[in-house]
């Protein structure tokens, strides 16, 4: 009975402190946007990735890729909800042993399902640390640079795509500091993620550090303020990162395996039920869910033959980030006889009305449908697998 009362006790004292840090998260929040101006017009035309706030799910540590490959990849969606998986080159639980294929390919088939995969560090050194005891230098090289060297070696054993080159970065442990993402933004990166900051939200097109707030292990996830915060974040016409790690069932404890340090980073979940709620919350609200990158603007692409075509139809075809407000304003696209297979990136031509596929190697139109304004289309001569969009004679949608 008394080591019952015991663990009463210690229960109550965890929710009290739970309670706590989420009311003064939030009394904090309203205190910095207290001053700022809002949209209080409900009848005005917000457009995703230029001005219609949002969400983003900010998933770390890919040893857990086998949750979110098994909890995540049907709740997401194929571009639905979109979210931003950051990933290591190494299984910490395992001897540190380098991702096998299976997890490679679980992580790609995410990528295809219109997800992010950005960069975590290669060992999930803490930036601070490493940096304090070898260098900032080492730790750009040993974490940074190695985990770009691991990714663009990486293919699907089957599709034989590849990985995006990484435009976001989730600092380890969300130690970082100034000198630190000054190294990295924008050399490497144009948007790196940490945890409390200011008002907790992220303007659009942002460049360097962005805030996000935690929703499992100590942080834990109070439903009742994370609501209040997601109707704040609509108000004020930004953005709200939410990070996570595993995601796993309630019911199920032993999720990374034995020994002490897997009990204590198995902390660190969050449930499908709770992930659900906050969608079913946003799509309330009316809210978009992005990735951490197109938060920072960024449009990127599977098929480096489809990038290259996009790139010659912006004003700076060099850049190293290809702009989503640029592509906002293309009407038509003639891709034909491109040796295009995937059509990754082709969500953000919302103003597209007329597009050529025509002598391709597309199997898969499902994300024309995305496409508000699309009126014409060519796709004659592609190996289509199913007919998911039906175009009549005349090449128009119907």
């Amino acid at each position: 009975m008394n080591g019952r009362f015991i663990n009463i006790i210690k229960f109550l004292k965890k929710r009290y402190y739970q309670l706590r840090y989420w009311s003064n998260l939030y009394r904090n929040m309203v205190k910095q946007l207290d001053n700022q101006d809002n949209y209080n017009d409900k009848n005005i035309k917000l457009i995703p990735f230029i001005d219609k706030p949002g969400i983003a799910f900010s998933f770390d540590d890919s040893y857990r890729v086998n949750d979110w490959y098994m909890y995540g990849k049907d709740m997401f969606g194929f571009y639905d909800i979109k979210v931003t998986f950051n990933i290591n080159g190494v299984h910490p639980l395992e001897g540190n042993r380098e991702h096998n294929q299976k997890e490679i390919d679980q992580l790609l088939e995410l990528q295809a399902s219109g997800h992010e995969i950005a960069h975590h560090g290669y060992k999930h050194q803490r930036a601070t640390d490493y940096s304090a005891k070898y260098g900032y230098d080492k730790w750009i090289e040993d974490e940074i640079e190695t985990l770009f060297n691991w990714i663009e070696k990486q293919s699907h054993s089957i599709t034989k795509e590849k990985f995006k080159k990484p435009v976001s970065f989730a600092f380890p442990h969300f130690k970082h500091n100034r000198h630190i993402i000054n190294k990295i933004i924008p050399k490497y990166f144009k948007i790196a993620r940490g945890h409390l900051s200011n008002d907790n939200l992220t303007d659009f097109n942002h460049v360097g550090f962005t805030p996000s707030i935690c929703l499992d292990s100590y942080y834990s996830c109070n439903l009742y303020y994370l609501k209040k915060i997601m109707r704040m974040t609509k108000k004020t016409g930004k953005n709200l990162i939410l990070t996570c790690h595993s995601i796993l069932p309630e019911d199920l404890s032993a999720a990374l395996g034995k020994g002490e340090k897997a009990m204590k980073w198995g902390t660190w979940r969050v449930s499908p039920k709770i992930i659900q709620t906050i969608i079913d919350e946003a799509r309330k609200h009316d809210l978009e869910f992005y990735t951490t990158s197109e938060i920072a603007g960024i449009a990127t692409f599977i098929d480096p033959n489809f990038e290259i075509c996009v790139r010659e139809k912006i004003s700076n075809p060099s850049d190293k980030w290809v702009k989503i407000s640029e592509l906002l304003k293309i009407k038509e696209l003639n891709l034909s006889n491109k040796d295009i297979s995937n059509l990754d990136g082709l969500e953000y031509f919302l103003n597209l009305e007329r597009i050529n596929l025509s002598n391709n190697n597309i199997s898969d139109l499902r994300l024309l449908k995305n496409l508000p304004k699309l009126i014409y289309i060519n796709i004659e001569n592609n190996p289509i697998e199913s007919e998911r969009v039906n175009v009549n004679h005349k090449g128009m949608i119907t």
